[in-house]
């Protein structure tokens, strides 16, 4: 949340009054002062105080979900499961949007938040935000792809992508790394090996590792720890 909406919400101050009191200094979050009024605060995390004194506002949600196959990322669809299905009652779904999308049939770690500022940061191409994939293939990977991967691949004809890092695990399953986030990149820059994609899981975004104790479908709310991690692309 930023902390002109922190103070007008939770602080009672006035609109016109925001700029003022942040330039005077007045304004400290884990006991620095602040500058400026579009800084980003998380209650998970940060102590806000005006004029020494401590304001409470609402954390922001965040959640790690193991993507079951078969299900659509979305929030709902008239048809099909959707991820947001295996979410209880006691979350509230309004606000929640997912960052990083995966297609039907590909499953692993996903994030939900409400941390609107997070998601853009996390998906932005400039941030060059790594993500790893876990991915068994019908046909054979040869070394040969290692060095392909390595030299960026073209998807759809005509789209250059970054190099990758590519793993070989065993003859029909590998290890994945990119720092992109194209619609069906992955499976793509197999198919432009000649080279099937037969499951794909993700296993990172970032500084977040898919806990592996969560059973496909399964979520749960981020540490604190993982959430200090992901702090780094709250502004």
């Amino acid at each position: 949340m930023r902390i002109d909406d922190v103070l007008i919400r939770y602080g009672q101050v006035a609109r016109s009054k925001v700029k003022k009191i942040v330039k005077q200094g007045r304004v400290t979050v884990d006991g620095k002062v602040i500058a400026m009024v579009n800084y980003q605060v998380d209650s998970n995390l940060n102590e806000v105080k005006l004029d020494g004194q401590h304001l409470t506002f609402p954390a922001h949600q965040y959640l790690m979900l193991n993507k079951a196959i078969r299900t659509l990322s979305a929030n709902r669809d008239k048809q099909l499961p959707v991820v947001f299905d295996g979410l209880s009652q006691e979350v509230d779904r309004d606000s929640l949007y997912i960052i990083g999308r995966l297609d039907f049939l590909s499953q692993g770690l996903m994030l939900i938040t409400d941390n609107g500022k997070l998601g853009r940061n996390l998906l932005k191409p400039e941030a060059h935000v790594k993500k790893v994939y876990a991915v068994e293939t019908k046909e054979a990977l040869s070394t040969d792809a290692v060095d392909k991967f390595a030299s960026g691949l073209v998807i759809d004809g005509h789209v250059q992508l970054a190099p990758a890092q590519l793993v070989l695990t065993s003859p029909h399953s590998a290890i994945v790394t990119i720092s992109e986030g194209k619609n069906r990149q992955i499976r793509k820059m197999f198919l432009s090996i000649g080279v099937l994609v037969t499951q794909l899981v993700r296993k990172e975004i970032g500084p977040i590792q898919l806990d592996e104790a969560l059973a496909p479908g399964e979520y749960r709310r981020l540490t604190q720890s993982e959430i200090k991690a992901l702090s780094i692309y709250f502004n």
